[in-house]
């Protein structure tokens, strides 16, 4: 059974199906909502495509507990692409391995500008650190039906990254908390929440749903509990937060790992 994303162009997940039948398919129409629009700037002489840098409106990272507020600070990073000198994207991403560093974010990060369907493999990715170092990350995986990417940034070492193996169920109503970075200044962000019973506006039915309010900075950002345990990672849409639930991360991260196992086996033979 496939599935079909359909995107703006913004990052955006517009609609997400499974095409059954051919008249499932005539259904998907784009969903844009008419505040998504293009606008470009210039910095410094540097063409910048869709900054990305709007803040959360009601930014709660100040009440953080201290634990989970220096967890996120360490984990939770800023990661934009580069055509040349024009920015094409910029997201957040979280640690999911130590050694080698490996960040989860969106797939959108490196897409075909105008075709969501395709990667682009010419773009530079930025990874912007807690540090406020800029280092270069190497696209390691990535996952287009559910707009899932593993960014490694090679010799970098982290002492801290969440914890995507260990089994956990939320119910809803739970309180929440959708956690971002901005790439040009490295602000941390975070938005309250609960889980909503109910399923997405978007066709995809797989997508959770929480009333945490974001930006696109917030794109690829994690969900977390009052405890920082992952939910989800955060999409982006004008009337609700969707997001892409914990078990469908590990499944889409051990169809990765098959991968480089299959791969490995047959360069050693």
């Amino acid at each position: 059974m496939q599935h079909i994303t359909f995107e703006d162009g913004f990052g955006n997940l517009v609609k997400s199906c499974q095409s059954s039948s051919s008249e499932r398919t005539k259904q998907i129409e784009s969903e844009l909502s008419e505040s998504f629009v293009s606008l470009a700037s210039f910095v410094d002489g540097t063409h910048v495509i869709n900054s990305f840098e709007e803040e959360f409106e009601d930014n709660t990272w100040s009440t953080l507990s201290e634990n989970v507020a220096l967890t996120m600070s360490e984990c939770v990073v800023s990661l934009a692409s580069f055509n040349g000198n024009s920015r094409c994207f910029a997201c957040t991403g979280v640690y999911i391995n130590c050694n080698p560093v490996r960040i989860l974010t969106t797939a959108s990060l490196v897409k075909t500008s105008g075709d969501g369907n395709k990667i682009d493999d010419n773009l530079r990715i930025e990874v912007h650190l807690n540090n406020k170092q800029h280092v270069t990350g190497t696209l390691k995986h990535y996952d287009l039906r559910y707009n899932v990417a593993v960014v490694e940034i090679m010799g970098s070492y982290s002492s801290c990254a969440v914890d995507v193996e260990e089994r956990i169920s939320f119910t809803p109503n739970i309180e929440v908390l959708a956690v971002g970075r901005l790439f040009e200044r490295p602000k941390l962000m975070a938005s309250r929440g609960v889980l909503i019973d109910r399923k997405s506006k978007l066709a995809c039915e797989e997508l959770g749903i929480s009333t945490c309010k974001i930006t696109k900075a917030g794109i690829g950002g994690p969900l977390i509990d009052a405890c920082g345990n992952l939910i989800g990672m955060n999409f982006f849409h004008d009337e609700e937060t969707p997001y892409l639930p914990r078990e469908k991360i590990q499944e889409v991260l051990g169809y990765f790992d098959e991968q480089w196992y299959v791969l490995t086996f047959f360069v050693m033979v």
